[in-house]
Parts: C-alpha cells; structure tokens; sequence
C-alpha cells in the first residue's frame, strides 16, 4: 500500500471531524508542539490562502512538516486525540502531509522574516531531521549558520524513508523551503571525526549527526551482510530470496524495499513477538501487502556462503514466563537449531550508533538520535530545536529554556506573521486592534468571561442583557442544538442585576482600558410612556456612569412572542423611533448608542428609515444599530406530553441565521446608519462578509459558545489572511465593498446551463445521485453514473451533495447545449 494524499473531498471530511479541543492533546502529544486543532481549523475553508495560514502554523513548529506528516507514526498525535475513545482518531499526520502538499502545489506556502544577523556563526554538523530542526531555529534569530553534512544531500534518515512511505519530492520540498527562507549555508560531502576543532571558526557547534554506525552482531559469516541504511541508500537490483535480521521500522523498509527492488521472497527474523515489534500498524500492514515472511522469537547465529547462496543457522529463543521484551532477558530453546538455506542477499537491520565522540563543552550541544537514541523523525526535529535554543541562550546571554524532555519542544520559530494585514478598525472614534466583538451573550456574561476573552485578544465585547429592578426569568436547559453550527435559546437576558454589571464594567475598564467594554440593557413597553421612559433612561444612565464604552439596546429579543408590537419592539417602525428617541434625547454624546433590530420584519429598510430619522436629529450623539440578531423559530423537543412532543420557541442563532442577515445587512447598505453585525457569523469568512455588506463591526456569539472565546486568534488571522488574498489593505477598504456592485439578484443569474461529470475513480458507487429530481443521472454496468445532457439543467445540487467528490460542474459542449434548448 504506497503513500498517497487525501483527495479534496476526503480532507474536508476528516478536517470536519475535529473538534477543536479545548485542551488540545493532539498538540501536547507533538514533539515538535505542532498544533493540529490550529491548523485544521484554518483550513477548514480550504481556500488557497486557508492552505497557506495552515501550512504556516506547521512549518513554524515543525520545518519539516511536509516530511512528518508523511513519516509520523500513529502514537503521537494520533492517540492522543480525543475521538480515539469514540470512534477513531482523525487521521493527523495525512491531513498535514495533505495540507503542505496543497501549499506547495498552490503557490502559499509561508515566507517567515529572517531575524536580524546578530554577527555570530554556528556549525550544525549532520542535515537530518535533528540538524534542520536547529539549523532553522539558529537562523531565525539571525545566526549564520553552516550545515556541514558527510553525505552528498541533505535530509539524513529521512532520505532513507522509501518511496512507497513517503514521496522522494516531500523530503526535497522541505529542504527546499527551509533553505529558500533561512540564511543557512548547505555544505555536503564534509568528513568531521572532532567537533571541537569546528570552535576555531564557530561561536557554537551542533553536532546532529545521527546514527550512522551500524550495530554489527558479532556472528561469523556478518562481514559478508549488507546493513540497514546502507541497503535503503542503494539497493540495487535484488534477485532470488533475501533474509533480513531485525523487526523494527528499517528492517520494514528494507523488506519492502527488497521486495519492490525484484526480491522473489523476503524473511524477517526478529527475536521479538509478532505482538512486540516495534512498528505501527500501517508498517505491519505493509509486511501483510507485500507478503513479507516474519520468523519470530527466532535469533540467526552464523551465515555461510556457498557461491551465491546464502544459509542462516538459526534458533528458536523464549523469555522468562510474565517478562517484558528485552533482548537480554532473551533465552535459547534448547534443541531448536534450524539451518535456513537458499538466500541470494542478507541484511543486518538491527540498529545503528554514533560514529562522534561526545565532548564536554557547553559551546557544543548534541541533539537528535545521537544524543538520545533512535527517535522518529519529529522528535529528532524537537531535539533539534532545544539544542538550539539552548546554545541560542547561552550565546545570547539569555535564561536558559525550560525543557521538560530532549525530545519535546514547545520551540517556534520566529518570523511566521499571523496578521500579515493589520485589522485595526475605527468604532465612532475609538481605535480597535480589530472589528471582531463578542455579543451579548453567555460568553460575556460577566467580569469573568470578559476578561477571560480580552485575555485571548478579543477587541471587546457587549455584556450581556441587564436590568435595574426586574425580576428575570431564565428557563433551565434552555440552550438548544439544531445541526453543529446552529443553535438556538430560549433566555433573553442575563440573571445579574443591573449594578453588579457596573462594577464589573467599571473593574474592566479600568483593567483593560484599550478594549471596548460595552454593555446591553432595554425597558418596560408597558403602554404607560412616562413610566417606561424613565425606566430605559435610567437603565442607559447606570452603564453611561459606569465607564460603558458604548450601550447596546434590545428591541429584537426573538424568544418575546409572538411578533406583536409589545413583544418585539424593533418590529413596529413607530414604537422602535419612539423608544430611541428617549435614549438619544437623554444619552451622552460620547458614549456610542447602538440599537439591537431583528430581521424578522416585514422591510427592514422601513424600519432602518424611521430610526435615521430620529438619529438625523441628535447629529452629535453617536449611535447605531446592531442587526439581525438570532431569529425566531420553533422547534420540537420530547416532553413528557403523551400526544405530542413539546414545542419549543428559540432564537435561532449560528451559521443557520447567517442567510438572513446577509440579507437584511444587505438591505440597509447605504442608508447611512452604522451597523454592528451580528447575526449568524460562525467563521471569519461569514464575519467578513458582514463587513462587506456594509458593518462595521462583527459581534460573535455561537462560534465562542462552540470552541470557546479561544476561537479569536482563528477568526483574526483568517480575516488578515482573507484580506491579503484580496489585496485589500485595511478593515476600512473592506467595510461595504460588497455593495451594490457584488449582490446579484435571483432574476439576474445567468440562464446559461452547465452539466455535471463526473470521475470514476472516485465514484464510491452508493448510487444517491439518481435521486436527480430530473432523472438526468443513470448509473452504468460498473455503477458509474451517466448524465444525459436532454434531461441535466445543471442545478449542480448532484455535485453539492456527493460526498466522495467524484461529480462536479463543467461548462457544457456545444452539443451538448444544443441538446438542452431543443428539449
């Protein structure tokens, strides 16, 4: 079974099954501390620049990220994941090897910014995984930095990986890209027998030259055996039987290899169990397609040669009864000598040690499987970045780094930029680091919450709903769950009292008074104007003398009722101009005013041209309004009612709302009213649309609700990265590029008809495409579908829905539309 990568439509499948831990085990569990949530939350989008940002969020843990996710075995990440108690791990390694395929492929992958040359020189001596690992982190923080490697190319066991496991072109794109990036000079073909001879010309030296030395058995009959690296280097032509001792990864390698190189029968003799070998299961899977013969618990003890064959003479071995493998512990069966005849080839794949001396000098630091012993490829690369941040420390006079394992590294290198374009927006005055917000919702539910978000980067956030004096009423499991993205409540407002939001506004304005803490609150519609007057004014003026960066008033709480007049205030134009009008006729000029609308109205413009009105009559107070809210809805929960389940009103709220308020944003682009969106966004690029449609702030609630306030740093970097893409340079240049001139009208799309294809390797043959409600598809003999051109008007809901992928879209042939207009 070679190495292959995951189609598209696989990789949107496994990426959809993460589920952005909040702990991430998947990351603590990386040697190289490579962050999987991150970057497979980034490319959940899977556009070019989502590729580019996930790539870059793994070679700036890992500079051989490409290599890893083809090489890593299955007990890092992988077991590590949440879903393997569940069901099964996302498949980690491929979906990274995938992600960088795709970067490479598409033109993305990152650039990091060299760091300043700080004058110094260091000499890593060996250009494997380990080696590059430090060598990248040196010249990152502007080291120059010689990598002297024996061999005549860079990659060292790495280069050794066969092809069927991972493609020769991944190795040399990672060394590629590092190279390209970093100012380190690549010198093959140097011999080093004393590395601190390197120290004349070096302010430091990393010796990472791995394991090169074979570990020889001592049996008569050895000096004429090939040994495990020597044979992956250069196999040759192979012919006849061949007998490999050794049960680990190399001696997997070599097997198939001699297998693939013409061998017509491959033996592995291993002194371990078949249960014991140190492989993972697509190695022992390997062993299975390639038929490669496996003699356990079997130890060679001399190899003669007769001409060109080969004979082994072997004896069954046992272990003390409850011991766990260890080749001392290791006994021979009395009377179980075996000759082994007719081998064409033998290879020793045991092991391998260092050929260097250690040297005691704190100038030189050993790293990777010479300092540590056979690792994977991903822990040599940690061990290689610790080396280097100590010696980087030690040079620089800096505090040593903590590091908990030689091979664990919590190490990034620098120069990968997040925010290539800054997201800076301006709020009626006020600077923010960006226009992202939390709503009013369980996220900002007191000092607590925001503080936690502002400590994650959020640029601030509307606490939720509070009242003076008003007994509050908030259902027990009221929180509800229509599909993953969508969501939907029953509460309205927050259960704290109204003066225990001001002291928290005021403790965190005072804390973080570059944020912007702004706070929601609403009134009585009694019917009794005088009463409900004073009690919305009086709400507005405790949050204005609390320091409030800005008010946020409810008109549009969906769970209310019914959609009356005295439910949902922001419904009747009269009653919402009215209540407006006593909140900007008592509020402070320079306290920003925003009123929250709903899109479940009748004309929103309608709406929106009653409150310009009132806003054209206080020109110096600023305010605004907050659009489209969650949306009323209704759905069925089992109840304890014998003839039906209970029905339940929510306020829809996630990525099943975002339709609507594209749509009512879009309605009220260009009326001259500032608009904070919120709504339905769930991701950056739904946030950016908001922005596009005219907003001029997002507010999140869902997205937080679902992976936690955490998500920020996601939503930041997508929108910067988005905005590169496009070529556009500030939040201010992406406010209401969307209209008019990129909203198309229903009646206005193209009447021009394509036809779907499809590719029938891909084809999983579950026959849902002949659900085509124009029964345009029919499957042939094989299963393949077939579409008739007469019958397909192109609606593409075929392509949509196949989840293998196998069915796109395509422009039609001239005959093909020819066919169509004579139907």
């Amino acid at each position: 079974m070679d190495y292959s990568y995951m189609t598209d439509a696989q990789l949107a499948s496994e990426i959809a099954r993460c589920e952005f831990c909040e702990e991430k085990p998947c990351k603590d569990a990386c040697p190289a501390d490579c962050s999987p949530a991150d970057f497979i939350m980034a490319a959940k989008n899977m556009t070019a620049a989502d590729i580019g940002r996930a790539a870059g969020i793994i070679m700036s843990a890992n500079p051989l990220g490409g290599t890893c996710g083809g090489a890593c075995p299955d007990y890092h990440c992988m077991k590590a994941c949440s879903r393997k108690g569940f069901d099964r791990p996302v498949e980690i390694p491929t979906v990274q090897a995938s992600i960088v395929e795709r970067a490479y492929n598409l033109g993305t992958m990152p650039t990091l910014a060299r760091g300043d040359n700080n004058g110094k020189k260091v000499a890593v001596v060996g250009a494997g995984p380990a080696g590059l690992g430090a060598a990248a982190y040196l010249a990152q923080n502007g080291y120059q930095v010689e990598l002297l490697e024996k061999g005549e190319k860079a990659g060292g066991a790495c280069a050794l990986i066969p092809p069927h496991r991972l493609p020769t072109h991944v190795v040399q794109a990672d060394l590629d890209w590092l190279l390209r990036h970093s100012n380190i000079r690549l010198r093959t073909g140097q011999q080093l027998s004393a590395p601190e001879t390197l120290l004349d010309d070096f302010d430091g030296v990393i010796v990472a030259e791995g394991l090169h030395s074979p570990i020889k058995l001592g049996i008569p009959g050895e000096e004429h055996a090939r040994f495990g690296n020597e044979f992956l280097a250069a196999p040759g032509e192979v012919t006849g039987a061949v007998a490999i001792i050794g049960g680990g990864a190399v001696a997997c390698d070599c097997a198939v290899v001699a297998k693939i190189a013409g061998a017509t029968r491959v033996e592995m003799f291993a002194l371990e169990a078949l249960s014991e070998l140190p492989m993972t299961a697509h190695e022992r899977q390997l062993l299975l397609d390639w038929d490669i013969d496996v003699s356990c618990r079997t130890s060679v003890k001399a190899a003669s040669w007769t001409g060109d064959s080969i004979a082994l003479d072997t004896v069954k071995v046992s272990l003390p009864p409850g011991e766990a493998f260890n080749p001392a512990k290791i006994n021979d069966v009395s009377g179980s000598q075996q000759g082994r005849q007719g081998f064409s080839q033998l290879i020793i794949a045991i092991g391998a040690r260092s050929a260097l001396p250690s040297v005691k000098d704190p100038l030189i630091l050993r790293a990777g499987d010479c300092a540590n012993g056979p690792t994977t490829v991903v822990e040599a690369v940690a061990s290689g970045k610790n080396a280097a941040a100590s010696l980087h420390a030690t040079l620089a006079a800096l505090p040593a780094p903590v590091i908990a394992s030689p091979v664990k590294s919590q190490v990034m290198l620098p120069g990968f930029d997040r925010r290539p374009v800054p997201l800076d927006t301006d709020f009626f005055g006020r600077t923010l680091p960006s226009p992202f917000l939390l709503s009013a919702a369980p996220p900002s539910d007191g000092y607590d919450q925001m503080k936690k978000a502002y400590e994650a980067g959020w640029a601030g956030g509307v606490m939720k709903t509070a009242f003076d004096g008003l007994d509050i009423h908030i259902p027990a499991a009221y929180m509800h769950v229509f599909d993953g993205d969508t969501y939907g409540n029953c509460d309205n407002v927050s259960g704290h009292p109204l003066d225990r939001v001001c002291a928290e506004i005021e403790q965190l304005v005072k804390e973080y008074p570059d944020r912007l803490t702004a706070a929601s609150t609403g009134g009585p519609v009694s019917g009794d104007d005088v009463a409900d007057k004073l009690s919305w004014q009086n709400n507005m003026r405790m949050l204005e003398d609390a320091g409030a960066m800005a008010v946020e008033f409810s008109l549009s709480c969906p769970q209310g009722g019914d959609g009356t007049e005295g439910d949902i205030v922001s419904q009747s134009p009269g009653l919402t101009a009215k209540i407006i009008d006593w909140i900007m006729e008592a509020g402070r000029p320079d306290v920003p005013k925003l009123f929250k609308l709903t899109g479940a109205v009748t004309s929103i413009p309608v709406i929106m041209g009653a409150i310009k009105e009132v806003l054209d009559r206080y020109p110096d107070k600023a305010a605004g309004v907050t659009l489209a809210n969650t949306f009323p809805s209704l759905d069925f929960r089992a109840g304890n009612r014998a003839e039906w389940d209970e029905g339940i009103v929510f306020g829809m709220s996630g990525s099943g709302v975002a339709p609507i308020s594209n749509l009512t944003l879009a309605n009220v682009a260009g009326m001259g009213v500032y608009v904070s969106g919120n709504g339905g966004a769930m991701d950056y690029r739904s946030g950016a649309n908001f922005l596009a449609l005219g907003a001029g702030t997002v507010q999140f609630c869902t997205v937080a609700m679902k992976y936690g306030v955490d998500i920020i740093e996601e939503l930041h970097m997508g929108l910067s990265y988005l905005m590169k893409a496009r070529e556009i340079k500030s939040v201010a240049d992406l406010i209401g590029i969307a209209v008019p001139g990129h909203i198309t009208d229903f009646m206005a799309l193209t009447p021009t008809k394509g036809i779907s294809s499809v590719v029938p390797e891909l084809c999983q043959h579950c026959g849902n495409c002949t659900r085509c409600g124009y029964l345009a598809i029919t499957l042939d003999n094989d299963g393949v579908p077939q579409i008739d051109p007469e019958k397909c008007v192109g609606c593409s809901l075929c392509a949509q829905k196949c989840f293998s992928g196998a069915l796109s879209m395509r422009q039609r042939t001239e005959h093909e539309l020819a066919v169509l207009k004579e139907d």
